[in-house]
């Protein structure tokens, strides 16, 4: 592919059409192996298509060679190694001050990870993570997931935790209580939180509220009356017929709830207010912190919105026939929903457009920064194109069997997409934009046709100008 053997010579091959020749494969396969990093070639560039490919500039410290089109790549620079055995394993390491080394294998069944002071190892829902201490008075953390069922944390600061669900499980610090402990699930579970004690007897049927703030039982759904001192009230009757609460919320202060099904909902605080009729026949609802006014008959398929004190609704939404808002800078619309779906955002210098086709099948988004001059151009048709330019530099393939789902995944992209990528465009570090097809059958590199086999001993054009 163009980008990868970016080693490949510049300039016009003197040798070029001598080894086009099929009865010179030898001689191929012998200044392969001259160009060993030992040969004083300032660069070669060895291609043999479909066997393989080996390209190697001295002046950039770049080794870059494939095997069987796609299946094997290995690149070397001075910042990293990289091999791929598509779609098996993918090894990379970074060099530098702070070393890096990842392993996928069949991406995304498992992923490993270590760096200085930290391993990670991910097998789909089960992963196990080790932190290395960072000064010699400290001790290690290990851990070990397989979520949601399997438990096991290592530290200094909670010893030895963990369990398996249903089972048994006794942990700290963790899902934002205190504690939890539960034993043969649900039929008991303890939920920790400062100065709250909950338990759960047959979960989540029979319930206490205890500790030095809290009070309180429940028994779902006939009935319930439970608060936690400076933070919540709540009484039920034949849940969710009757429900009465009253909740301290962030940024709102106390508000007061009032369900009684199915004719009536209230809420009343210090911040905004709602009412309801026939539950969701009608609603209206005031926020004096957004500043807003909203009703919705019935909602959420007729529903507007609007600031107060304004005439005009800045959303209203007719659902799935017809929508449109503006708010925060960013404008929306959809038209028989999920047919066709458009999104524009403009704030100061940076710009973002983007429209959407049956939500996934079709998308085209544009964005651009006037400052700092960064854009991207993205065109996406599903299964079939991925058209992804940065800051004007195209790259692309067809077809796009997942990459065009999921286009800025890097696994997809290293391990997946080139397998399918028929015909594939990039931008090359010199700005040419250059080609392949067939995997490399014929190319366009560094703004030179590429044949399926040919062997070039001159250096890069960039390499002869700099010295």
């Amino acid at each position: 592919m163009p980008a990868i053997f970016a080693a490949s010579s510049s300039g016009p091959s003197r040798s070029l059409r001598r080894f086009q020749q099929p009865r010179l494969l030898g001689v191929l396969l012998l200044a392969a192996a001259a160009g060993a990093p030992g040969h004083p070639a300032h660069a070669l560039d060895v291609k043999l298509w479909p066997l393989f490919r080996y390209a190697r500039n001295d002046a950039r410290g770049e080794l870059r060679w494939s095997a069987l089109g796609p299946l094997v790549e290995y690149i070397r620079t001075p910042e990293q190694r990289d091999l791929k055995i598509r779609p098996v394993l993918w090894l990379t390491r970074r060099l530098g001050d702070v070393p890096d080394e990842r392993m996928e294998l069949f991406f995304p069944l498992l992923s490993a990870r270590r760096q200085e002071n930290h391993q990670s190892v991910r097998f789909l829902l089960l992963s196990r993570n080790w932190t290395g201490p960072r000064e010699p008075a400290q001790e290690a953390t290990s851990s070990f997931t397989f979520f949601p069922f399997v438990f096991w944390r290592r530290d200094p600061a909670h010893g030895t935790q963990g369990g398996v669900l249903p089972f048994y499980l006794d942990l700290t610090d963790v899902f934002g209580y205190e504690r939890v402990r539960t034993v043969l699930f649900p039929a008991y579970l303890e939920l920790d939180e400062p100065q709250v004690e909950r338990r759960f007897y047959g979960f989540p049927f029979v319930s206490t509220v205890g500790g030095p703030d809290g009070r309180g039982w429940r028994v779902w759904p006939f009935y319930g009356d439970t608060a936690v001192a400076g933070r919540e009230r709540e009484r039920y009757v034949l849940w969710p017929f009757y429900v009465e609460s009253e909740r301290l919320v962030p940024d709102y202060g106390w508000e007061r709830r009032l369900l009684v099904l199915p004719a009536y909902a209230a809420l009343d605080g210090e911040q905004r207010t709602s009412r309801g009729y026939g539950v969701l026949a009608y609603t209206r609802t005031v926020d004096q912190r957004l500043g807003s006014e909203a009703t919705g008959a019935p909602w959420p398929l007729v529903f507007r919105e609007r600031r107060l004190g304004d005439e005009t609704w800045r959303v209203w939404r007719l659902a799935p026939i017809y929508g449109r808002s503006d708010r925060d800078g960013i404008r929306s619309h959809f038209y028989a929903w999920p047919l066709y779906r458009t999104t524009d955002q403009d704030d100061d210098d940076f710009h973002f457009h983007r429209r959407d086709g049956v939500l996934v099948v079709w998308r085209h988004q544009r964005e651009w920064d006037e400052a700092t001059r960064r854009s991207r151009d993205l065109d996406t048709l599903l299964g079939v194109l991925r058209s992804d330019a940065r800051d004007g530099r195209p790259a692309g393939q067809v077809p796009a069997l997942i990459d065009s789902l999921l286009p800025a995944n890097r696994g997809v992209l290293a391990m997946w997409a080139p397998l399918w990528g028929l015909f594939r465009w990039d931008t090359s570090p010199g700005g040419n934009l250059d080609w392949s097809l067939f995997w490399g059958l014929i190319a366009r590199e560094r703004g030179r046709l590429r044949p399926p086999w040919h062997l070039d001993t001159e250096p890069p054009m960039e390499a002869r100008d700099d010295g």
